[in-house]
């Protein structure tokens, strides 16, 4: 009986603590799960917050990381440069409506012109001038003669004497009336038998030089060059005489350099040659050669004299524009027979 009783009341309490445990499990459940919805998300992984020890790791992490973020970049080595560092004169302007405007390259240099003797800027001006008068460009003519015609460029008589006819011309088809009698007066000066040429010039600018000569005859016949015949034999003197200064330079220096020559073979001859036999003993070879060049000199003299005297004679009174037998030119000294 005692026995029996004792059974009952185990298996009672067997069940009543069976019963105690569900009842505490299922709440537990619960709870864990209503913990975990209503849990805050961390802000830096977005997942729940981490407890103990793994809660002082993440925020530790999370603090080097801003250190790192918003400290700034350390130097680089010594001796060395920045990767990511360029030259400033590589370094392409900031894009943007702030950015600076780009610096324009300078122009690059002039090149330097040609230098011109001058001889030749002056000749170069009259082709200018004859080019121009040929296709009607008046302005151009005016302006290319006014340079030789005001002596910048050097001219010769001549060529001082040509531009003051195209600078006349130039000026009076124009209508600069005033200027075009004076350059006309200042050729007539200069060479008072001048005239242009009515079949390349027109008929109002011919019957205006005209004119001009006219009103200034006693002028122009008190500025006339006493000019003497007697130079025209002594080339150059009669070239320099008769305004052809190109020419006379040409002809002194083939003179002086002929006459030169023949004088010095001629001494050195004579210092060799015995005046027993007139024989040049050891200096044979020598002295024939000498003899050789003696007599071309002699010959190149006596005809540069003899062409000197025939210019000089045939340009006493020669009035024309153009010299008739040399002039020089872009290319060489040129001649006309």
């Amino acid at each position: 009986m005692i026995r029996s009783t004792a059974t009952v009341v185990l298996g009672v309490l067997s069940m009543t603590a069976v019963a105690a445990l569900a009842t505490e499990g299922t709440a537990h459940a619960r709870t864990s799960k209503a913990g975990v919805k209503a849990a805050p998300r961390s802000p830096a992984t977005g997942g729940p917050p981490a407890t103990g020890e793994a809660a002082g790791t993440a925020a530790t992490e999370t603090a080097t990381a801003k250190e790192k973020s918003s400290a700034p970049p350390s130097p680089p080595p010594a001796g060395q440069a920045p990767a990511d560092s360029a030259a400033p004169e590589a370094a392409s302007p900031p894009a943007g409506p702030n950015a600076p405007p780009a610096r324009p390259r300078p122009p690059p240099p002039p090149a330097e012109p040609t230098p011109v003797a001058p001889e030749m800027e002056a000749t170069l001006a009259l082709e200018r001038a004859r080019a121009a008068y040929e296709y009607g460009d008046m302005e151009m003519v005016v302006d290319s003669a006014r340079i030789v015609a005001e002596g910048r460029s050097r001219p010769t008589p001549i060529q001082r004497v040509q531009a003051l006819r195209f600078l006349g011309i130039g000026l009076y088809l124009t209508g600069r009336t005033d200027g075009a009698e004076a350059a006309f007066f200042e050729l007539l000066r200069q060479k008072p038998g001048a005239k242009l040429d009515p079949t390349h010039t027109r008929p109002d600018v011919v019957a205006f030089f005209e004119s001009v000569r006219a009103r200034h005859a006693s002028e122009i016949q008190q500025a006339r060059p006493g000019k003497y015949l007697l130079l025209a034999f002594l080339p150059p003197a009669g070239q320099f005489q008769n305004g052809d200064r190109a020419r006379g330079i040409t002809l002194a220096a083939i003179e002086a350099v002929s006459l030169g020559v023949a004088i010095g073979t001629y001494v050195q001859l004579k210092s060799w040659q015995k005046k027993d036999d007139l024989t040049f003993p050891g200096h044979n070879d020598d002295a024939h050669t000498l003899k050789t060049l003696n007599n071309l000199s002699v010959a190149v003299f006596a005809a540069t004299v003899a062409v000197g005297i025939i210019d000089g004679i045939a340009n006493f009174h020669h009035t024309d524009d153009e010299p008739p037998l040399a002039w020089l030119t872009p290319s060489g000294l040129g001649f006309r027979f």
